[in-house]
C-alpha cells in the first residue's frame, strides 16, 4: 500500500484555534495511485485539490468531487478515495463545531452530502483557488487560508460560552445520551438542537462515531488487544454487537482491519 506523506500545520490566529484543528497537506510530485478506504469521522475537512483529479466511491457507486475546492458532510458509512497521479492537496481540519461560525447553515444539512466550496461562497472560492495554486510556498498557502477563514468568520454565530462548554463535556464523557442530559440538567430536543446545527449529526451517533474512533485507535496500536477486551471496553454488551457497530462504520469486521489495517487517513495518524 502507498505511503501517503501528509504534513501538519496548526492556526496562527487566536481567532481560529478554537474552531479550526490543523491545516493538513499531502504533496507529491511523484505519481501515486491512492485506492484507500476513509473512515467516518466526526468532523469537517475542506479539501482543495489541485493536480489528478479525485473520486470516490460509496456504497458502490463512484462519485466525483464538485470542481478544487469541496467538502463533505458528516456521514456513517465509509468511502474509496480514488486518485492517479501527481497529487497536491491541502485540507482544513474543523473541530466537530468549528464549521457553522464560517458558514452559518446548520451543518445537518450537508450530512451524507459532498458540496463544491463554490456553492457556500459564490465567486469567492474561485479566487481562493488561484491565489492557492499562485503561491509557491506552503507557508504562504497556509497564511492566505488564515486570512480566507478570518474574514469569513462571524463571531456572532460562535458558540454561545455554556453551550460550548457542554459541547466539550459530551466530547469527553462516555455516558449514553438520557444519562448525559440527566447528569447536566439538559433537555435531550435542547441537546439534539445545539448538535444539529453546529455538529451536524445527533449526539447518539456522535457519541457511536467518537467511540468508533476511539476502537480504531485502540485496534492500530502496535501492541495487540483481544477483540472481547476491546468490546467490553467500550462497554459493549456482547462481541456480536461490538461487530456489527464496527463493519456499518468500518466496511469490515474488527478482525480483518486488524489483519490489514487498510485505511489511508485514519484521524489518529494526522489528529
Amino acid at each position: 500500500m502507498t505511503t501517503i506523506p501528509i504534513k501538519k500545520y496548526y492556526p496562527q490566529a487566536a481567532q481560529l484555534k478554537p474552531l479550526v484543528k490543523y491545516f493538513w497537506v499531502l504533496d507529491s510530485a511523484r505519481p501515486l495511485t491512492l485506492d484507500h478506504t476513509i473512515l467516518p469521522v466526526n468532523n469537517i475537512d475542506i479539501i482543495f485539490n489541485f493536480l489528478s483529479p479525485m473520486a470516490f466511491e460509496k456504497k458502490g457507486t463512484l462519485h466525483h468531487t464538485p470542481g478544487k475546492s469541496y467538502f463533505s458532510g458528516l456521514t456513517a458509512t465509509p468511502m474509496v478515495m480514488k486518485q492517479q497521479g501527481p497529487v497536491q492537496t491541502i485540507g482544513v481540519a474543523f473541530f466537530p463545531a468549528g464549521f457553522f461560525p464560517f458558514f452559518k447553515i446548520p451543518v445537518s444539512e450537508f450530512t451524507d452530502e459532498t458540496i463544491g466550496l463554490e456553492a457556500l461562497v459564490k465567486h469567492v472560492a474561485n479566487h481562493l483557488e488561484s491565489r492557492l495554486q499562485t503561491a509557491k510556498r506552503i507557508q504562504h498557502k497556509i497564511a492566505l487560508l488564515e486570512e480566507f477563514f478570518l474574514q469569513l468568520l462571524d463571531p456572532a454565530a460562535l458558540l454561545p460560552r455554556e453551550t460550548g462548554s457542554l459541547l466539550n463535556h459530551y466530547y469527553a464523557s462516555r455516558l449514553r445520551v438520557r444519562e448525559f442530559c440527566h447528569a447536566y440538567g439538559v433537555h435531550p430536543r435542547t441537546l439534539e438542537r445545539v448538535f444539529n446545527k453546529y455538529v451536524g449529526v445527533s449526539p447518539k451517533l456522535f457519541f457511536r462515531l467518537r467511540r468508533f474512533q476511539r476502537i480504531v485507535s485502540r485496534l492500530m496500536h502496535p501492541e495487540p488487544h483481544s477483540l472481547t477486551t476491546v468490546a467490553h471496553e467500550f462497554d459493549y454488551f456482547d462481541q456480536t454487537h461490538f461487530i456489527k457497530d464496527f463493519k456499518a462504520f468500518s466496511g469490515s469486521s474488527p478482525s480483518r482491519f486488524v489483519k490489514d489495517k487498510r485505511s489511508i487517513m485514519q484521524i489518529m495518524e494526522i489528529s
